[in-house]
């Protein structure tokens, strides 16, 4: 049979956590286009996906590795017991849970279209001598092999997002934290989100001058995990989010989303939208109950 060609970088089994319909087959997000972004209601089917977005050429042949991916990674985990407790028992979530939370942020993060332009990005600034970022030596010839041949990038994103080659120490050392919420959070369809936290010790920072991060992903409008990579004893914390605390990863979502062109769409309910959409970068320019539009200011 002949490969799928639409490829969902937003994976619909993930997606349909978020349904605004029992089915599991609609979803409401704001998309944009341009200076404009529309929140209504669409189907899960027609957003997060390019067309041929994991091929690659191999000796001047298109390869896909669409397939692998389902086949290696989305239907493990959709069909596993983890996934079963995210979707119908999050309390239930455990110590047992680590190896399939960890595997979801780490394919999650590498396999969208923002995660390759900020792999472009970086290899432009590994080229400057002025880059204000300190890549070491290896890190220089890395990007610059990348970057000496054509399609070089999406080769070795693929190749990052197939990747099940987990560092054992680093899978063994990292805290995985969950977090269940009253209020409803928000994701896009670049799930995967880099927060910023105080300074520790115990983190891995693997370049000079790094900021201090974790990565959360928002696994339904009430379950969020986190992943921080470091010297953390394979700790796994489960904790309750409060009001405040949910509003404050709603609204970095939301300034993601505004920031990064590739990030078409944000996942979310009408529950405060119009309130941190003006916040942000827009104006309101309509509102029903089935349609909001907003304009970008800049």
């Amino acid at each position: 049979m002949a490969e799928p060609r639409d490829h969902h970088y937003a994976p619909q089994f993930y997606l349909r956590n978020f349904a605004a319909d029992s089915e599991g087959l609609k979803i409401h997000t704001v998309g944009k286009s341009g200076q404009t972004a529309v929140w209504t209601q669409r189907s899960i089917e027609t957003i997060g996906y390019e067309r041929d977005f994991y091929v690659h050429m191999v000796d001047g042949a298109p390869v896909s590795v669409e397939t692998l991916i389902n086949q290696r990674i989305e239907t493990p985990i959709s069909t596993s017991q983890t996934w079963r407790k995210i979707r119908e028992e999050p309390a239930a979530l455990d110590r047992s849970d680590r190896a399939v939370l960890y595997a979801l942020v780490r394919h999650l993060k590498m396999r969208t279209p923002h995660a390759l332009a900020t792999s472009l990005e970086l290899g432009a600034m590994a080229a400057s001598p002025d880059s204000s970022i300190p890549f070491d030596e290896h890190e220089r010839r890395m990007y610059a092999e990348i970057a000496a041949s054509p399609g070089s990038a999406k080769a070795h994103q693929n190749r990052l997002t197939l990747d099940t080659e987990w560092d054992p120490r680093a899978f063994a050392s990292c805290l995985i934290g969950i977090f269940h919420s009253t209020t409803a959070l928000r994701t896009s369809t670049a799930p995967v989100m880099a927060v910023r936290i105080p300074e520790d010790p115990r983190l891995s920072m693997p370049a000079p001058g790094m900021t201090p991060y974790m990565d959360v992903l928002p696994l339904t409008p009430h379950l969020m995990i986190s992943l921080t990579m470091g010297d953390f004893g394979g700790a796994f914390a489960s904790q309750r989010l409060d009001h405040i605390t949910a509003r404050g990863f709603n609204r970095q979502r939301l300034g993601q989303f505004a920031k990064f062109e590739p990030i078409r769409h944000l996942i979310t309910g009408a529950d405060d939208l119009v309130e941190d959409m003006v916040w942000g970068p827009y104006t309101l320019q309509a509102k029903t109950d089935r349609k909001i539009v907003f304009r970008r200011q800049d």
